[in-house]
Formats: C-alpha cells, structure tokens, sequence
C-alpha cells in the first residue's frame, strides 16, 4: 500500500473506533421517576433503597408511599447507578403495607 492510502485506512480505522467508543448508553433518561417527591419526605429515598435491595421493607413510611403513589406508572426509579426498577413495584410494596382507601 501507499503511504496515502495508509494514512487514509489509519484516519477510517481510528474514526469507526472512537464512534464505537462514545456512542450514547442504552438506558434512556427519559423514563425515569422525578425524584421531588420522594426527596421532599426525609428517609424516604434511603427505605426505597433498602426495600429494592435487600428487601427490607421495614423502613417504608406511609408518607414515603404517599409520594411514592403520586408518580407515573410508566417510569423507573433510579435507586443505584445503573439500577432503575420500575415505580410499579414500589406501588405494590406500598399498597400491601399500606392499601390506599377506598370510598
């Protein structure tokens, strides 16, 4: 090979590498819980935390389940880096302590 055709394989093969090294991750951002209500109920993201990892349910608050039932069904709680579960599980969690009341 020539020199330039060389120089061009090298500038192509160091091109697709870095595209492959920063391509965006596959988690998307956009599906997750806001967080303002459960961070406004002081213990509440720590319990969660317990509940999703250890399942220790004994630090889940009654309040805490009150903001945890004003999210949307459809998002995921980012409780560890790189662990989202969805907010449905802790709904249930919170309906089996603390079953939401009826009229």
């Amino acid at each position: 090979m020539k020199l330039q055709q060389t120089k061009v394989m090298f500038f192509l093969l160091a091109l697709l590498i870095s595209t492959l090294m920063f391509q965006p991750s596959e988690a998307r951002n956009e599906n997750l819980c806001p967080t303002t209500a459960i961070d406004n109920v002081p213990g509440c993201f720590d319990a969660l935390r317990k509940a999703a990892g250890d399942a220790d349910f004994r630090w889940v608050t009654k309040v805490c389940c009150t903001a945890v039932r004003t999210l949307p069904d459809t998002c995921y709680l980012l409780v560890y880096p790189g662990k989202a579960y969805p907010i449905r599980i802790f709904k249930s969690i919170c309906n089996g302590m603390f079953p939401p009341l009826r009229h």
